[in-house]
């Protein structure tokens, strides 16, 4: 089970936090990436050499968003959420609206 990550902010560039993935995280990112496959939630698009222990910069919005996918590929989200379920809230409601004004 991976715990969440924490990240530590940067002088440079600012704004921004640094976080250490390691072994562990690459293939539960490799599954979220495969299923997904776009870039949505701001989740953070991250290569094979991120994965080996260099700090990786990013954003405190894809940092929050790649801790809730990582916790939704573990399953201890409680139900069974995905990392998209406010984006299908919306295209329900979306969908909702449309159909009642035509």
């Amino acid at each position: 089970m991976l715990e969440p990550l924490e990240g530590k902010p940067v002088r440079f560039p600012p704004g921004r936090v640094s976080v250490r993935l390691d072994e562990r995280y690459r293939l539960p990112y490799r599954r979220l990436y495969r299923r997904y496959r776009t870039i949505l939630t701001d989740m953070p698009v991250l290569r094979d050499r991120d994965f080996d222990g260099r700090p990786v910069k990013l954003t405190p919005r894809q940092l929050a968003a790649l801790n809730q996918a990582l916790l939704s590929v573990n399953g201890t989200a409680g139900a069974v959420a995905t990392v998209f379920d406010a984006q299908e809230r919306e295209k329900t409601r979306l969908f909702k609206r449309t159909q009642f004004l035509s």
